[in-house]
């Protein structure tokens, strides 16, 4: 047998060393498809290719690149890796004009969408095309500017994504998008493998080999393409009489990564350094490459497949081949090393005078990544963009290489705000009590004491030192700031149980100039409206203020999860359950939970859990309750936040308590430990619930109704009726209902709570004779979501009716109880036992017949479907009318059917 010569195209290495030209691209024809389609699509803003290492997401992502610049669209590629990750906008700031104003966060993300807004002139505008490679690796401040430019329409995201990967923030900010799509990338089958093969060694190829091939690389290109070169390499895949065949066995099969590592363990010391300089520092312009290690050593790693020089724009830069391999020789680079490689580079930048926009860039990420001092004004230029995009963790870690004697007012301010952001509320004490000493003008110690009052209330829990401080600075300040501390003084006094003075303080909150103060005194305003049981007022008054937040929000920061315009959906959540609209609570509060978590905004996220845990748990949902109470405590306690930690713990110990779980319930209420309750209303008046639930449930409900009493009683003297009103109505349920009957009775006269108002209808009901009153209130609570009230109320109309001998309305009630326990969830008040009132299973057989009836049979046709008389279907439908509770055949359509046994709820089995 004759072999022939070596491969004569693509591929075609002939030693392990050897040369690996490019391969050919292949078997993609449907995803460049797909990629022109939705490129051409104005309602598409991201493309999204995932799938596994090796698989060819980079490649595919180049060829659509090149068909993108053909078809005129301008492109670009944003640079990840770590040199560029610590510097906000490190990924983009190349792409931006020479002029950007960095320094100003706001007019840069608006100069940013001038720069990329496709050209005016014939024809229809052609966005602009950037490519990121390894998309979690994108920087936060790089990620919502993509996401602002993708929203105006200016850029179209081409962008990798690595699968399976753990979770990423920068990927959850694209992937849930209505305008992103995304193209899974499988891995090559027989018939694909077949066609790249056949291409690469320019011939045909023997259908063992092929299946041998496909076996061993499983698919994936960057495997298929390893096995190919080392074959071919070893002299194992030779080319015989015209066509191609193994005589010997491939090597065992790797993972990509592992593959990677085997190409790199055989590059000499010198050329495996310029593969590190390009692995943390690259891309780079190649005469710069060449001008540290020759041209000879560039031109044998790329003749190898380990680079690639391309043209970017006017420039000739170079990279390495793939991704994967730059984060294998990335992870073999001992950290002193690194710290090397940066510091040569940076010293080398320097000294040539770094001309460029992106060379200065450089040189700062350079200088960072390697430990080295860097300017304090450019660290706090970039400290300002991450803060703009709520990246406090980045604000902490750029302004923490400022030295103390350089740091002025505007770095403390910024340190202390991150750090109360990111839960260390100390060090923020430290940093904003040194920028309060440092402010000069009114507007900045105006600033720094709003900031420093909310970090000693929230954070450091300490209510006195938060209004001395607030004190103290407005008798610096002329009337203006005074004012403005003034509605500051006004929220703190508001969380404590001064409600009367707050309203007071608040009393002209609508004339306030500053349209953001202007909304904080409004929000502060809507809290104490719905404090004193002017609940329709407060909900509009946060639905106002919500909405314009959010539209100001948006049109300053199009397309970004926003920390603002979440905040104020806690007062709107509050608002809502207090007003009865409990539905509305939950839409609203979730909605705005998720923008909180796209913001990374924690506070937000921490009291919107526990504002949805109290709307459950007011209506009964203990399980979900117990979920979002259990969330909220759990963010809080991990960053310190002990004034949230505590009004959760006091949720959750609420919780606990009524499910029959007091043991549970104390250790909640640990959460409250080292925290002044007294001088946190809400959360005193949750523990007191846990505390009177507790002793219901060990069967003291006398000493219950004590506790409720004397915390109602504390209410009403903090003018915090709502409060009042929830902890009456649950000494009603207890057994009290004759006591507070006429205080809840005022309480619904005094304000315009539909929930208040239907906790002085159960009180009534319960103190008065009849089921009639029990069952329509149970109706009422039902319908504003009440439902274990509700059940309560229907168990007890239902356990009259039967004792008054109505049958048919203990029927009635028994059903609706139920209804309603069921959609409490497994989780059931043990004290007192809200246990269904018995509700008769129907027989199979007069389900089978109420089924068709319902369904509009007459009886003579039920009979002849049953083959009954027509008297045993009128027989079986009198019964099932009895249990049901219904007189007609239209209330039985509409009636709630106990299950049956053995049946459940089958349709009938009818011949």
């Amino acid at each position: 047998m004759a072999r022939e010569g070596g491969p004569p195209v693509a591929g075609a290495p002939c030693a392990g060393d050897a040369p690996r030209h490019r391969w050919p691209f292949a078997c993609r024809d449907v995803q460049v498809d797909a990629f022109r389609s939705h490129l051409d699509d104005d309602r598409v803003l991201a493309l999204l290719l995932t799938g596994p290492a090796g698989v060819g997401k980079s490649r595919l992502a180049e060829e659509c690149l090149r068909h993108a610049e053909r078809a005129g669209h301008r492109v670009e590629r944003a640079v990840t890796g770590e040199a560029h990750s610590p510097l906000p906008l490190g990924a983009l700031m190349h792409l931006l004009p020479p002029d950007a104003p960095v320094t100003d966060p706001v007019r840069l993300f608006r100069t940013a969408v001038e720069a990329f807004a496709p050209p005016t002139g014939s024809g229809r505008p052609r966005r602009a095309v950037v490519r990121v490679d390894d998309l979690p690796l994108l920087d936060n401040a790089s990620a919502v500017l993509l996401g602002h430019l993708l929203r105006r329409g200016a850029v179209f995201l081409l962008a990798t994504v690595r699968t399976p990967a753990p979770a990423s923030d920068v990927v959850d900010s694209f992937a849930p998008d209505p305008g992103t799509r995304r193209i899974d990338l499988p891995p090559f089958g027989a018939a694909e493998t077949r066609e790249v093969v056949r291409t690469a060694l320019g011939g045909a190829v023997e259908h063992v080999t092929l299946r041998h091939l496909a076996e061993q690389s499983r698919g994936i290109p960057l495997l298929l393409r390893e096995l190919v070169t080392a074959a071919v390499g070893a002299g194992r895949l030779v080319r015989e009489n015209g066509l191609w065949r193994l005589t010997g066995p491939l090597p065992e099969p790797m993972r990509p990564a592992a593959v990677m590592r085997s190409r790199l363990d055989r590059v000499g010391a010198r050329r495996r350094r310029v593969l590190e300089l390009l692995s943390l520092c690259g891309p780079l312009p190649l005469d710069a490459v060449t001008g540290e290690f020759g041209e000879e050593d560039v031109e044998a790693l790329e003749e190898l497949g380990l680079l690639r020089v391309r043209v970017d724009g006017r420039r000739t830069v170079c990279a390495v081949d793939h991704p994967l391999f730059g984060e294998v020789v990335r992870n073999g680079v001992p950290a002193a090393r690194r710290r090397e490689v940066f510091r040569e580079q940076a010293d080398r930048l320097a000294a040539t005078g770094a001309r460029r926009r992106e060379d200065a860039l450089r040189l700062v990420s350079w200088r960072l990544a390697a430990g080295l001092p860097v300017g304090t004004a450019t660290l706090l230029a970039a400290a300002r963009i991450a803060r703009h995009v709520r990246d406090y963790p980045a604000v902490v870690r750029l302004l923490a290489g400022v030295p103390r004697q350089e740091a002025d007012f505007d770095v403390w301010l910024l340190r202390g705000e991150a750090h109360h952001h990111t839960g260390d509320s100390a060090a923020a004490e430290e940093c904003l009590r040194t920028a309060e000493e440092l402010a000069e003008r009114d507007e900045d110690l105006v600033t720094v004491v709003m900031e420093r009052t909310q970090n000693l209330y929230w954070g450091l829990g300490d209510a006195r030192r938060t209004l001395e401080v607030n004190s103290r600075a407005a008798a610096r300040l002329d009337a203006v700031g005074r004012r403005v501390l003034r509605i500051n003084e006004a929220a703190y006094r508001l969380y404590a149980g001064r409600v009367p003075d707050a309203l007071r303080l608040l009393s002209d909150a609508d004339d306030v100039a500053v349209p953001r103060l202007r909304m904080w005194a409004q929000l502060q305003r809507s809290l104490a409206l719905c404090y004193v049981g002017r609940a329709e007022e407060s909900v509009e008054l946060a639905r106002a203020v919500h909405e314009e937040l959010t539209a100001a929000e948006r049109d300053q920061r199009p397309g970004c999860a926003s920390s603002h315009a979440s905040g104020p959906a806690i007062y709107r959540v509050a608002a809502l359950t207090d007003a009865g609209r409990g539905e509305e609570a939950r839409a609203v509060g979730r909605e705005a939970f998720e923008s909180a978590v796209a913001a990374r905004a924690l506070m937000p996220q921490i009291w919107l859990a526990a504002h949805l845990g109290r709307c459950e748990l007011i209506a009964g949902h203990f399980t979900t309750a117990q979920e979002w109470f259990t969330e909220a405590l759990g963010l809080a306690r991990a960053r310190g936040f002990r004034r949230a930690a505590a009004f959760a713990g006091a949720g959750l110990a609420a919780v606990h308590a009524q499910a029959g779980r007091p043991a549970a319930a104390r250790e909640a209420l640990a959460s409250l430990d080292g925290v002044d309750v007294e001088r946190q209303q809400a959360t005193f008046f949750m523990r007191q619930l846990a505390l009177a639930w507790s002793s219901a449930v060990r069967g003291t409900p006398h000493t219950a109704v004590r506790i409720l009493l004397a915390a109602a009683e504390r209410a009403r003297e903090t003018g915090m009726a709502v409060h009042e009103g929830w902890l009456l109505a649950d000494a009603a349920r207890l057994g009290a209902a004759a006591r507070v009957g006429v205080r809840l009775a005022e309480l619904a006269a005094a304000g315009d709570s539909r929930l208040t108002a239907v906790r002085a209808d159960l009180a009534a009901a319960l103190t008065g004779p009849g089921h009639h009153p029990l069952r329509a209130t149970a109706d009422r609570l039902g319908r504003l979501g009440l439902d274990m009230a509700a059940a309560e109320a229907a168990r007890e109309a239902s356990a009259r009716a039967a004792r008054a001998g109505d049958g048919k309305a203990a029927a009635s009630a028994a059903v609706l109880s139920r209804r309603l326990l069921a959609r409490c969830g497994t989780e059931r008040v043990s004290a007192p036992s809200p246990q269904p009132a018995e509700a008769r299973p129907l027989t199979r057989r007069e389900r089978d017949v109420a089924r068709l009836a319902a369904d509009g049979l007459t009886s003579h046709e039920i009979a002849a479907r049953l083959v009954v008389s027509v008297r045993t279907v009128d027989n079986h439908l009198h019964r099932a009318y009895r249990k049901l509770g219904v007189s007609s055949r239209r209330e039985l359509a509409a009636a709630d059917w106990p299950d049956s046994p053995g049946r459940g709820t089958d349709a009938p089995a009818v011949p």
